[in-house]
């Protein structure tokens, strides 16, 4: 045996050495016994105490007591929600007193032209920080600010990338303003019913904005908006975005990689039990089977040519790919300060082409420099392009409509031959895969927005406080849209024989929009301190000057299609128009802030405001407003008897705006040039004939606005929260009077300042913030309840009812909204079993025609007028679809450690759905048959005559299945007028917005590579939905109605993977 004594000794020495060196390093250890303590002297519970940099740490007992083993030297770091961070070297020994963060109260918040300490603000303004926007990120600015506002609700309608088709609305109002560093913007997204039409909007200009770039976003919800005159009456949203600052060069790089699924897709039947339903369908109508037993064999067997085609699902691949990369540096000298930043975003949609998709870049840059003592001036330039590579501007809706109108029957190609498509006269001779593959053609747009601004200030050094500051900026914006329809031949599917084309012809379209604009403001600032008072004025003049242009030109190709260049169509068919148009708007306005101790609060404001749309004489209009508050929490009595209420602050504000109206040039008498003057038998001549008379009456709309609310904070933070209720009413909206004139003075009356509406709500905001051990968290929940009236209509004052039905659809002054946005019948429960039970009933559906129409399992409905039968007089208000009244959100942040995650959920409540069930899609609508709604009354035996008293029905949940009589023939569900209790549904519904779960490096690991943090992160959207079950096909974030729940491109929840770098 080897001798291992060598061996023995080698590891006993080592050993020894590592007892020695373990004795050594403990010798330079210590152990630090501390307390605690808030400025009052009362233990802080739960106060952290780490060194940075590690994981080493603890937290202090209910005492305020720790102990903690740590190098002899180190820095410790001791934190507490609520108080000041502070950093001391460790001893043995320590006693630590922690005062007070009023840095929430102290900090700066932006408001109209200017900026505030949020202790000092006395109007419904909400500040996000740019940290906040990012902790929960969503696929653009706009979806992130979801329930994150009291009263803003935001409502995505479509998934189709750079759409921007997303709905704002403050308080039930409409679209706020959007303004960035101090300029108004809007710019152009697609919209309406088919999705085509361009129109201008403040939520497009936001999403295209890069959330890395925004420092804070404020929102203006009251009469403090006023100060941003025209559109201000819907409330303001003010973006600031960075600047560069007095550091050493920081670069950060972010990255996200990213996946999408629909939020929500209807599950159709399979082909067999779709042919068996529409047998069924048409069974119960007495009518022959659509499908034989032979084909419905067929496709049982699986034989060639019989697979089902599920053609919705076929539009779709099975994920989207979505990508973002944001590159910055910022960074300065006291005399000059730098900030830029590059983005891209990458969007491949959902729709099963690869070519389709949406690519933004975007660049913004500032500099400030100091150019003499107390003058400095900031130049700012972005630029915003994107291109957007889609199908047809009307295609898109049109294929998920057609996809619901295909034979199922029939696959996307001729059976012997994949090139060649298949006729579909089920879906009016349109091949949607044809189409999805750019047979149909594409529609190519490209949009740029160039800004550059120019900003100079001066603090004047003869008068302390004294700044006067002049600003300039232009825009200018330009989309072009390149967009071919071609027709292409269609097949037999079976025969391959050439049977005709689909119904678009070959045309080619150019489009080219320019719009400019150029704004010029020079403001004063007077800021100063007498003893307890504090005094702070501003008066600013501003002018906007925009211009926009439009050209496009068409031209078909006949049968023959050669290149997508508007000369090689036919000149024939050429057709081409263009429009011009200016506009300018005008304003002065100032504003004087004074406080005494920070305590009793006011503000004063008004505006001066022009327009070149009305008259003169009508063309300018002063509105002024005020605010008050009261800081109780500073009163001595408040303080003594209260300490554990950190703020408590009352607010009041109350003032005008006014709202432009009606179109430019009005006030001007139009012509129209025709031929119809006879002067001469057999003759005539042309002439000119006034279109309509001049609108001179026609002003501003007043606007009133209105608030109260109450703010506070208890223990630090452990409550707080805020409370609003708002008014806005407003008079003097344009309408006809009511007064008549001679048939022959041959036009109507000019509109005036008539109609009024109301609208009424509050907003409520709680927050929370503590810690359990190591985990800090905060929570933050919103909500908002609003609605809206007409307080006069003036066409009401000599309205002639004919019926209490008459005046009950259609009288809508002093109603609120509710009650003219829907009516659908009262169900107490209860279903007709059978025949016997449907000719039982005491009550008649509406008529003889209908009552032999219906088949068992219809609802039971209330007879709530009791005349014993069933009409429209007979429904009750339902909640609005479109706006609802009731909005809430919830925010969740926590951190452990390096670990961080954010939750953000927002839903809606009180407002109905129109699913339609069978007037719209899924319950035998254009023969669509959803899973979710084939538990149904059906006969037990098939071959039975339906409206066989001694027939016998297998019970469900819905009515029985039947084709209506007429027009739709086989298209529609008889059945659906009987199933309204679940037509209009409830749509509350609670959605989990984002998620976001983080880990930071620890920085004395970064440190040894040069790096200063490194974030990696998972990050989800739209996951979970909580909504009706009915609603579960369908999307309820969506404003949607019968079958338009399915149709467009469906809304996305998305996985992605990211990571954030500084150095």
């Amino acid at each position: 045996m080897k001798d291992n004594q060598p061996t023995r000794r080698i590891v006993i020495a080592l050993c020894t050495l590592l007892l020695c060196m373990t004795g050594l390093f403990a010798q330079n250890d210590i152990t630090v016994r501390g307390r605690v303590l808030d400025t009052g002297g009362r233990p802080v519970i739960g106060a952290a105490v780490l060194m940075p940099g590690t994981t080493i740490g603890t937290a202090t007992d209910e005492e305020g007591n720790f102990m903690l083993s740590v190098p002899r030297g180190t820095t410790l770091e001791i934190s507490s929600i609520g108080y000041e961070t502070v950093t001391l070297t460790a001893t043995a020994t320590m006693n630590i007193t922690l005062r007070e963060d009023t840095q929430e109260l102290d900090e700066t918040v932006v408001v109209g032209y200017g900026t505030q300490k949020k202790a000092s603000l006395t109007s419904a303004i909400s500040n996000i920080r740019g940290e906040e926007l990012l902790a929960t990120k969503q696929h653009d600015v706009v979806a992130s600010l979801q329930g994150k506002v009291p009263g803003l609700l935001i409502r995505q309608q479509s998934g189709s990338p750079g759409d921007f088709d997303t709905d704002l609305n403050l308080r039930g109002y409409g679209e706020p303003i959007v303004v960035i560093d101090g300029v108004r913007r809007t710019t152009q997204r697609r919209s309406g019913w088919w999705n085509t039409v361009y129109s201008n909007s403040s939520s497009a200009v936001l999403a295209q904005l890069n959330p890395d770039d925004i420092e804070s976003i404020s929102v203006l919800k009251d009469a403090s908006a006023s100060l941003y005159g025209i559109g201000s009456e819907n409330g303001v949203i003010l973006v600031t975005t960075k600047r560069g600052s007095i550091s050493k060069p920081t670069v950060r790089y972010s990255t996200n990689l990213g996946f999408g699924y629909p939020t929500a897709r209807p599950v159709e039947v399979g082909i067999v039990d779709y042919m068996n339903l529409a047998n069924e369908m048409r069974a119960n109508s007495r009518k022959p089977q659509k499908y034989s037993e032979e084909l419905i064999q067929r496709f049982v067997n699986g034989e060639r040519g019989y697979q089902d085609n599920n053609y919705y699902s076929m539009l779709m691949k099975d994920h989207s790919f979505q990508q973002t990369h944001n590159l910055s540096i910022r960074g300065g000298t006291e005399k000059i300060q730098y900030y830029l930043s590059g983005s891209f975003n990458q969007d491949k949609g959902i729709l099963n082409n690869p070519n389709l998709g949406y690519n933004r870049g975007t660049f913004q840059g500032n500099v400030t420099a100091e150019i003499i003592e107390g003058l400095k001036a900031t130049y700012q330039s972005s630029l915003n392009y994107s291109r957007r590579f889609g199908l047809p501007a009307n295609t898109t809706m049109n294929i998920f409509y057609y996809s619901l109108l295909s034979d199922r029957t029939l696959g996307p190609t001729a059976l012997d031959d994949p090139n060649h498509y298949t006729r579909m006269p089920s879906a009016e001779d349109r091949n949607v895969i044809a189409l999805l593959n750019e047979e149909g053609g594409y529609d190519d747009t490209i949009m740029d927005t160039f800004t550059n601004s120019m900003d100079v200030r001066y603090d004047a050094p003869f008068l302390k406080g004294l700044t006067l500051n002049g600003y300039f900026s232009y825009e200018k914006r330009t989309r072009q849209s390149n967009s071919l329809t071609l027709a292409f031949p269609l097949y037999d599917y079976f025969t391959n024989e050439l049977v005709g084309y689909n119904k678009d012809q070959n045309q080619y379209s150019e489009t080219w929009n320019k719009n400019s604009s150029a704004y010029g403001k020079f403001q004063v600032n007077y800021n100063t301190r007498i003893g307890n008072h504090n005094l702070g004025a501003m008066v600013a003049m501003e002018a906007t000057k925009a211009w926009s242009s439009n050209i496009s030109a068409t031209r078909r190709y006949g049968n023959f299609y050669t290149h997508d260049i508007i000369n090689q169509g036919d000149a024939a068919t050429a057709a081409n128009s263009g429009s011009r148009s200016d506009s300018a708007t005008a304003g002065y306005l100032g504003r004087i802030n004074y406080d005494y101790k920070g305590k009793y609060l006011v503000e004063l404001m008004a505006r001066y405001d022009g327009t070149y749309v009305y008259a003169r004489g009508h063309r300018w209009g002063f509105f002024p407003s005020y605010s008050l508050g009261w800081r109780v929490s500073e009163e001595k009595f408040f303080k003594e008897n209260l300490p554990w209420f950190n703020n408590l602050k009352i607010r009041w504000s109350d003032g005008n705006t006014g709202g432009q109206q009606g179109s430019p040039y009005e006030y001007l008498l139009g012509y129209n040039q025709t031929a119809n003057y006879v002067f001469e038998p057999g003759s005539q001549l042309m002439g000119y004939a006034n279109t309509s008379v001049a609108q001179t009456l026609i002003s501003w709309t007043d606007v009133r606005m209105r608030g109260f609310g109450i703010d506070w904070e208890i223990k630090r933070g452990l409550l707080g929260g805020s409370v609003d209720w708002f008014s806005r009413k407003t008079s003097g909206i344009a309408a006809t009077s009511t007064d008549t004139v001679p048939d022959m003075y041959g036009l109507s009356l000019p509109r005036q300042n008539l109609n009024a509406n109301q609208h009424v709500g509050i907003d409520l905001e709680l927050s929370h913030r503590h810690h359990i051990g190591k985990v800090n968290y905060r929570l933050t929940g919103t909500l908002t309840f609003s609605r809206n009236r007409q307080t006069h209509v003036e066409s009401e004052k000599t309205a002639i009812y004919t019926s209490a039905q008459n005046w009950y659809n259609n009288h809508m002054e002093g109603r609120w909204s509710n009650a003219v946005s829907g009516m659908y019948y009262e169900w107490k429960g209860g279903q007709f079993e059978d025949w016997s039970a449907i000719n039982g009933y005491p009550v008649i559906y509406n008529t003889g025609t209908a009552q032999s129409q219906m088949l068992p399992g219809m609802y039971k409905l209330v007879d709530r007028n009791g005349d014993g039968v069933i009409t429209t007089m007979d429904r009750f208000p339902s909640w609005p679809e479109t706006n609802p009244p009731l909005q809430f959100g919830l925010m969740v942040f926590l951190n452990y450690k390096n670990f961080d995650m954010s939750m953000m959920f927002n839903g809606a409540g009180l407002t109905h759905k129109n699913v339609s069930l069978s007037g719209g899609m899924g319950y035998g609508f254009f023969q669509t048959f959803y899973e979710s709604y084939t538990d149904r009354y059906r006969l037990a035996d098939g071959y039975t005559d339906p409206m066989d008293p001694q027939s016998v029905w297998i019970p469900g949940t819905f009515p029985a299945i039947a084709e209506a009589v007429g027009a739709y023939d086989d298209w529609s569900n008889a059945t659906y007028r009987y199933a309204q209790p679940y037509s209009w549904v409830d749509g509350t519904y609670l959605r989990m917005k984002s998620l976001e779960i983080g880990y930071s490096i620890p920085k004395n690991v970064l440190s040894k590579v040069h790096l200063q943090s490194v974030r990696v992160f998972f990050n989800g959207t739209n996951l979970l939905t909580f909504c009706n079950k009915f609603l579960r096909p369908y999307d309820p974030e969506r404003a949607q109605s019968m079958y338009l729940g399915v149709l467009g491109t469906p809304l996305l929840k998305t996985y992605s993977l990211g990571l954030n770098i500084t150095f």
